[in-house]
């Protein structure tokens, strides 16, 4: 079982939350957007004694009170007036982007509460530089930034290694609607190709052998068309659960064009 998350594990998630709001959000509408993306659960939803809070607002209050570590160590500061807007300090916004691919790839995906936050800890420790995959890249965004050049070819080795340990008799189908690519398109354009769905986060340590990350990691993984993966994250803030969509699928799906 999870340990309970404390402060430091929400100083990310609270950053990008700010930091999308421009600095115009006070502490409940953090609190509620914090519960929204991270949808806590277990202890964390524990009602406090003679309170009407539960743990993870209390600790999200905290995380922004002016005597806490994350405001006195300067991470993000508010006007002396009472009720004012959080926003973000220079200390807040150099830390935010020395992590936030690793908090992007943890927050847009539909991983468990339990599975974030362990690896908000991880991250959080810093004792070793934590590297991470994201098939998004390749897959929506195309990015190759200089800065991303590293994480690309990461993400592409996992699509790869994935690619094949999927394929059976030469075929790779979406998980979610069966989809084939080759069937539609015929196999000169669509043989092999179909997305990589993370269903646990994928991280690793600079130091650790890349191809013993690959054979774990494959187990976390499953392979999706690209509607099916448009579907499942048409909601970055609520992505949508496999099974949810398969059941959905099953119930509604039709390729209406071909018919009978």
């Amino acid at each position: 079982m999870s340990e309970r998350i404390y402060e430091n594990d929400l100083r990310l998630p609270a950053l990008y939350l700010i930091s999308m709001r421009n600095g115009n959000i006070n502490t409940s509408e953090l609190s509620n957007m914090l519960r929204d993306i991270l949808k806590p659960s277990g202890d964390d939803l524990e009602i406090l004694a003679n309170r009407s809070d539960d743990y993870f607002s209390q600790i999200v209050r905290n995380l922004t009170a002016s005597k806490r570590p994350f405001v006195k160590n300067g991470f993000i500061a508010r006007d002396s007036k009472s009720g004012s807007p959080l926003f973000i300090t220079e200390k807040g916004h150099l830390y935010l982007r020395e992590h936030r691919l690793e908090l992007k790839y943890l927050l847009t995906n539909d991983f468990e509460y339990n599975d974030i936050k362990d690896n908000l800890k991880k991250i959080e420790k810093g004792e070793r530089k934590v590297e991470t995959f994201d098939e998004n890249i390749i897959i929506s965004e195309g990015m190759k930034r200089v800065t991303e050049v590293a994480m690309y070819e990461r993400s592409k080795k996992l699509r790869d290694y994935a690619i094949q340990y999927f394929t059976v008799d030469n075929r790779i189908s979406c998980n979610c609607c069966t989809f084939n690519f080759s069937d539609f398109y015929g196999s000169e354009l669509g043989a092999g190709f179909i997305e990589i769905h993370h269903t646990k986060p994928i991280f690793t340590y600079a130091d650790e052998d890349i191809k013993n990350t690959l054979e774990v990691a494959v187990k976390n993984l499953t392979p999706v068309c690209s509607n099916c993966h448009r579907m499942i994250h048409r909601n970055w803030s609520k992505p949508l659960e496999i099974q949810h969509l398969i059941d959905n699928v099953n119930k509604f799906g039709v390729f209406s064009r071909f018919s009978k």
